[in-house]
């Protein structure tokens, strides 16, 4: 098992890769050493502790993590992802946590909630009336 403690970040999106990465795929920046830091650099809260928002396990973790990110920081909260770069061979195996500051937390899980866990609209709001 690898030690945590040995595994490489990503300075720019806090992704942790395994041992003997060099660079992220994602952000092309050279990996750190170590695990990354407890707050968000893109922050504007410098400090802020991140909390774990949601979890994705299945074969599509990466890109409905991903999802989740943009629809959060389209919403202006900042988040990162970590986790997940082996999601997609080896689903629940290596899954992809969405990470948020604490004091965004509820308003993300609002926001997610709405726009992911709504049930589908059934289109009745938008069905033509028939003409007579």
């Amino acid at each position: 098992m690898l030690d945590p403690e040995q595994m490489p970040h990503c300075p720019q999106c806090m992704t942790e890769y395994a041992e003997g990465a060099v660079e992220c795929p994602d952000c092309r920046q050279a990996l750190q050493p170590g695990l990354p830091p407890e707050h968000d650099p893109h922050s504007k809260r410098p400090g802020a502790k991140l909390v774990r928002l949601r979890t994705f396990n299945s074969r599509t973790a990466r890109l409905d993590a991903d999802l989740a990110r943009n629809i959060l920081e389209t919403q202006g909260i900042p988040c990162v992802l970590a986790g997940g770069t082996m999601a997609e061979m080896l689903p629940g195996v290596d899954p992809v946590q969405l990470l948020v500051s604490r004091e965004d937390a509820e308003e993300a899980a609002e926001i997610l909630q709405s726009y992911i866990d709504s049930p589908p609209s059934t289109g009745s709001d938008t069905q033509d009336t028939p003409e007579e």
